[in-house]
């Protein structure tokens, strides 16, 4: 039986090597009949049906207008105190067109999702825009001196005094505007909430 199977695998060589067209395709479809490479195949099939169905279709496109770049150079002046030259305004604005195509194509791919950081700063970013935005009025003097008997503990020295309001005229208005910011920014969340149905269910 040894000296059979020796002489067949003999043959195979030899025929092998007289038919190298047979041999190269036997070991191609030896290759194609790998579970290896039907994995990999399927794998890179879904990952292009999912990438093709994730996609918005057109890109919108990016124009860089008078207003944007006079943004970038406001930028530049308020870190560097000089206005930037013509290379580096072409700089600028080269740097400006990566950033916001990387992000474009982030989000598009859906980079963006589930990310904490990413979370955290569009929320930093829209409460500060809803801050800014608020509508605070000065207080009266009245108005003052009221919040500053309400909030007594927040004024207090270090021996419990309670300093005349002239004394602390400017820091009672800064936590009396901040107050409104905050009471404004809790309506602002609460018209959110309404607007997207939120529902807690446990």
């Amino acid at each position: 039986m040894k000296g059979r199977e020796a002489a067949n695998n003999l043959f195979q060589k030899r025929y092998s090597i007289a038919n190298p067209s047979d041999f190269v395709f036997n070991e191609t479809m030896r290759i194609y009949k790998e579970p290896l490479l039907h994995f990999l195949l399927f794998g890179a099939l879904l990952f292009g049906v999912y990438f093709l169905m994730n996609r918005s279709g057109p890109a919108e496109g990016l124009v860089i207008t008078a207003e944007t770049m006079k943004n970038l150079e406001a930028r530049f002046v308020r870190d560097w105190n000089r206005t930037p030259d013509e290379e580096e305004r072409q700089e600028l604005v080269d740097d400006y067109i990566r950033e916001e195509l990387a992000v474009r194509e982030g989000r598009e791919l859906g980079l963006d999702r589930n990310d904490p950081v990413v979370r955290q700063r569009l929320r930093q970013k829209l409460e500060l825009m809803v801050e800014e935005e608020a509508d605070v009025q000065e207080p009266t003097d009245q108005e003052l001196a009221a919040y500053l008997r309400e909030h007594a503990d927040l004024f207090c020295d270090e021996n419990g005094k309670l300093p005349e309001l002239g004394e602390i005229r400017n820091l009672v208005i800064f936590e009396w505007e901040n107050q409104l910011r905050l009471k404004q920014l809790d309506q602002f969340y609460q018209e959110l909430e309404s607007r997207y149905h939120v529902q807690v269910e446990f």
